[in-house]
C-alpha cells in the first residue's frame, strides 16, 4: 500500500505542477500583446509523445501504455486552464489522445496503429496555431 501512495504521488505531484505551469504560461501569454500560440507551449506534452513513440517503436507496448498515462494524466489536469484558451484546438488535441489511448490500451495492440496514433498525436500538438492580437 506504501508503493501505491509513493508511486500515485510521484505522478501525481509532478503532473499537478506542470498543469499549473501550463496555466500560468497561458495566462502570460494572452496578457501580452505579442503572438501567441492559442494553447501556449505544448513541449512538455509533446516531449511525453515522443518518449512514448520511442517506447513503442521498440516493440515495448506495455512500457509505452505505461508512459501515455502521464500524458493523459497531464493532459486531463490541464484542461481547465488549456480548453478555454482555444476550444476547437484542444478537442482537436484531445481526440487524437483518445485515438492514441485507444490504441494502445487494445486488447492486442497492433504496432501500426499505435504508431499511426501517435504519429497523429504529435502532429496535433506540433500544429499549435498562433493567434495575432
Amino acid at each position: 500500500m506504501k508503493q501505491f501512495l509513493l508511486a500515485a504521488a510521484l505522478i501525481a505531484v509532478p503532473a499537478a505542477g506542470f498543469s499549473t505551469f501550463q496555466v500560468y504560461v497561458a495566462r502570460a501569454n494572452a496578457a501580452t500583446n505579442a503572438p501567441a500560440a492559442s494553447l501556449g507551449d505544448l513541449s512538455a506534452f509533446a516531449g511525453i509523445v515522443t518518449d512514448v513513440q520511442g517506447i513503442a517503436a521498440k516493440g515495448d507496448l506495455t512500457g509505452a501504455k505505461t508512459r501515455i498515462k502521464d500524458f493523459e494524466i497531464a493532459w486531463d489536469r490541464g484542461e481547465k486552464g488549456l480548453k478555454p484558451l482555444d476550444p476547437d484546438h484542444w478537442h482537436m488535441i484531445d481526440e487524437a489522445a483518445d485515438s492514441a489511448l485507444t490504441a494502445i490500451r487494445a486488447d492486442n495492440p497492433n504496432p501500426q496503429a499505435v504508431g499511426d496514433a501517435l504519429t497523429a498525436l504529435q502532429a496535433s500538438l506540433v500544429a499549435n496555431p498562433v493567434v495575432t492580437k
